[in-house]
């Protein structure tokens, strides 16, 4: 998984999304019920039919019964890209068009839209139209002080003592911004306990794919041995992050030094060539179930038990090789198993459509 997918993965999660808001939004968060969140389609089309790509959209109601709700536009950016201010207001324009065409508009026939980027990458954000606070009506609306702006965190560059405290988000800044293995140790110890489920998975996610590009593998290896030793029984612990920083680096060395995606790509092309080998020694059928089953593994180790379950079903009457060796590019290539499973949905419709 690249740099920007793990953060799309990781901000994917409910959870993510009120410590965002919370934490760094909470004159409007505070008037919002978070019991109503909801994800939204990330990719629209605006009014001239251009397919507009977002990452994450999320919507939920104010809490006040006044039929408003506000929709959250999220972009990962490792990168600068001057032409932001434009592609935000193109996302937003593009949401508004979605829902006033579904008629899901609020009650008073508004979309109100909060588009924001978060930026994890080196050098200063210098893009036009990035503003660091977002301000609040009378009535508890998000408005930003410039047409066409965006709220813009920087993962790198928020001030420690900026940070709200006890927020998940809060967390993953501090990490990302660590400098050295040893202050990367000390804000592990700080990270909020309690991690399971998606959210484990996507956590381990982004470490995998931040962690080994920060630090050399045996920096990083002699961290966790230090926290170890240090606290020997949160070690054992699941949801601690000394946890998963050990289980990000097994991986890192079951898959190779550059990363999963690249062990994921061998391990297709691996298991193609034994599923292929296994066709010509006992039957065709036969190589490609191993094959179904590698894909199977793979997208259950990527996003959980549900996604690989749920591939199953693509896999069963498919007996091309080239459209199984395609199905490990998407597994390769999303950020979520809803994602895969939705394109894996299209791929086939697009087929049956031939």
């Amino acid at each position: 998984m690249d740099h920007d997918a793990a953060w799309k993965r990781l901000f994917g999660l409910p959870i993510l999304i009120e410590n965002l808001l919370k934490g760094f939004v909470n004159s409007v968060a505070e008037r919002l019920d978070f019991s109503t969140l909801r994800q939204q389609p990330a990719n629209s089309v605006d009014a001239d039919s251009r397919q507009r790509r977002g990452d994450a959209a999320w919507r939920m109601d104010y809490d006040d019964g006044s039929g408003r709700s506000l929709v959250l536009l999220v972009e990962f950016q490792s990168t600068v890209d001057m032409s932001m201010a434009a592609r935000m207001n193109g996302y937003a324009e593009a949401a508004r068009d979605r829902l006033r065409r579904q008629r899901e508009t609020d009650m008073d026939g508004e979309v109100r839209v909060l588009p924001m980027v978060l930026y994890s990458g080196d050098r200063p954000w210098n893009a036009w139209g990035g503003v660091a606070e977002v301000g609040v009506t009378a009535g508890g609306e998000a408005w930003l002080p410039l047409r066409g702006a965006y709220l813009l965190l920087d993962a790198n560059r928020r001030a420690r003592e900026d940070l709200p405290r006890d927020n998940l988000v809060s967390a993953v800044f501090e990490l990302n911004a660590a400098e050295n293995p040893t202050e990367m140790a000390d804000r592990m110890r700080a990270m909020p306990r309690g991690l399971h489920g998606d959210a484990l998975r996507a956590t381990i996610d982004w470490i995998r794919a931040v962690f080994p590009k920060k630090f050399p593998q045996s920096d990083a290896a002699g961290v966790i041995a230090s926290l170890e030793r240090e606290f020997p029984d949160i070690a054992k612990e699941e949801g601690t992050m000394m946890a998963l920083a050990k289980r990000a680096l097994e991986w890192e060395e079951e898959y190779g030094r550059q990363g999963f995606e690249k062990g994921l790509k061998q391990g297709l092309e691996r298991g193609r060539e034994q599923g292929l080998e296994q066709g010509q020694a006992q039957g065709f059928e036969k190589g490609l179930a191993a094959e179904r089953e590698l894909l199977r593994r793979l997208a259950t180790r990527k996003f959980g038990a549900a996604a690989g379950d749920a591939l199953v079903r693509h896999l069963a009457d498919i007996s091309d090789p080239d459209r199984l060796a395609g199905i490990g590019e998407r597994i390769v290539d999303c950020g979520t198993g809803a994602e895969l499973i939705e394109r894996l949905d299209a791929d086939r419709d697009g087929a049956d459509a031939h």
